[in-house]
């Protein structure tokens, strides 16, 4: 049997910058969002909620459970599985503006501010918990996952979607708007493989029992022209995941 190469030798991800077409001006997660906060819409349920619909796992694991939402933003991942039938969802985020709109939303149990790396909940209380569209701002995932293990029942679910990394690597950043200047921001990234999604997670005690992407389609370019530039490509991904010891 040949020996198997290290992953050094393998090559990895550049830091994001060296991917960034657009150049703009980039702050970190927590000044972007605060900024972003009271303009910051809805997002094309197309880029997470469908994947999350489309999870036999989720499908089967979210009504009566409780849910952490693991950068719970505004509410919307939050109100979402409030219409899935969880029992009780606590949300968490690094950004006081953004859990301001996300207690209006009224489906929260109780939020807190904290980072999804050291949330601060008590350990084993959560049946399952759900994160969209975060990862992205994270760089250490394996300090992700070992926090989200820390806080999931063993034999509970963690279901989370972000940006494909084929995507993040076409160099269009997490960005707005600001309210202010009216100029484009973007916010913080860091592109993983999908090597390290899987690694980081195993590592930590979670067996991947799904993993599914998000291409553009016809439909979507249809529907919304400008991503025709889309067209064929995976813009998210989701990965279904147990903890072990259940």
């Amino acid at each position: 049997m040949r020996p198997i190469k290290p992953r050094s030798e393998l090559g990895r991800p550049l830091p994001y910058a060296a991917y960034d077409r657009r150049q703009y001006p980039t702050v970190g997660v927590e000044a972007g969002y605060a900024a972003w906060a009271d303009v910051y819409g809805e997002l094309d349920d197309r880029l997470d909620i469908a994947l999350f619909e489309a999870s036999p796992l989720v499908d089967a694991r979210v009504g009566g459970a409780r849910v952490v939402d693991l950068g719970c933003g505004t509410g919307r991942i939050g109100r979402w599985l409030a219409g899935r039938g969880a029992a009780e969802i606590v949300g968490v985020d690094r950004t006081p503006a953004m859990l301001r709109h996300a207690d209006a939303c009224g489906v929260y149990a109780r939020t807190q501010q904290g980072d999804v790396t050291h949330t601060g909940l008590e350990e084993a209380a959560f049946d399952g918990a759900v994160t969209s569209m975060v990862l992205c701002h994270v760089a250490d995932l394996q300090a992700f996952f070992a926090e989200a293990a820390r806080i999931v029942v063993p034999g509970g679910f963690l279901a989370i979607v972000d940006f494909h990394p084929f995507f993040m690597m076409n160099g269009v950043p997490t960005h707005f708007d600001d309210p202010v200047s009216g100029k484009p921001v973007a916010i913080e990234n860091h592109v993983h493989a999908m090597r390290d999604f899987f690694a980081a997670a195993t590592a930590e005690g979670f067996a991947v029992r799904e993993m599914e992407e998000r291409f553009v389609d016809q439909a979507w370019v249809d529907a919304s022209p400008n991503y025709q530039k889309h067209l064929g490509r995976p813009v998210t991904c989701f990965w279904g995941c147990e903890r072990g010891g259940g």
